[in-house]
This record gives C-alpha cells, sequence and structure tokens, in this order.
C-alpha cells in the first residue's frame, strides 16, 4: 500500500511543530540510526566514484569515432561517467534552447 508521507511527521523539518510534542526516545533513536548508517552511506559514496572513475577511464581509452558513436565528446566523458548520457543530452538541449532564444 501506498504511505503518504508528510513533513509534519518530522519534527526537524516542520517549523511550527513544537518542540516539546518530539518524544526523547525518538531523537535518540533518530541520533543512534544516523551514527550506525553514516559506514554505510559512506562506502555507498566510495563504490559510487570508484564506478565513476572506472568508466571515465574506460571511455577515455576509446577514439574519437567510438565515442561519437556513443553520443559524447571527449570534454563530456566526465559528465557523461558521473550523470549518465541521458542527463547530458537534456543538459545540451536546454543550452540549444538558451542559445537559440538568445
Amino acid at each position: 500500500m501506498l504511505k503518504l508521507i508528510t513533513f509534519r511527521s518530522d519534527w526537524a523539518f516542520w517549523p511550527l511543530a513544537d518542540r516539546s510534542e518530539a518524544p526523547a526516545t525518538s531523537r535518540t533513536h533518530t541520533l543512534l540510526a544516523a551514527v550506525l548508517t553514516a559506514p554505510w552511506r559512506l562506502a555507498k559514496t566510495i563504490r559510487a566514484e570508484l564506478a565513476a572513475r572506472h568508466a571515465m577511464q574506460t571511455l577515455a581509452s576509446l577514439d574519437d569515432r567510438m565515442l561519437r558513436d556513443l553520443g559524447i565528446e571527449r570534454g563530456q566523458i566526465w559528465h557523461a561517467s558521473r550523470h549518465g548520457r541521458e542527463a547530458m543530452a537534456a543538459s545540451s538541449d536546454l543550452r540549444a534552447d538558451l542559445t537559440r532564444w538568445i
């Protein structure tokens, strides 16, 4: 089933919430959860960085003709490896629209 998520349920984001309403156990639980998930988030970030660097090395080893077949240029390797080719195409479409209207 779908769960409706609101900012009212989280005292940290709801500016009108009375802080005394928040039970002390939920604050302790939230702090404990943040401390326990920090190494997992760090490992996930490191894995993503290593994967992006590997993709950059692989794309850099290709010649310009093969990169053109993939739809990217040599100067776009960093952006394509971090954000994907679709995000790169969307940003280039936006630039083309901006230059057309200027």
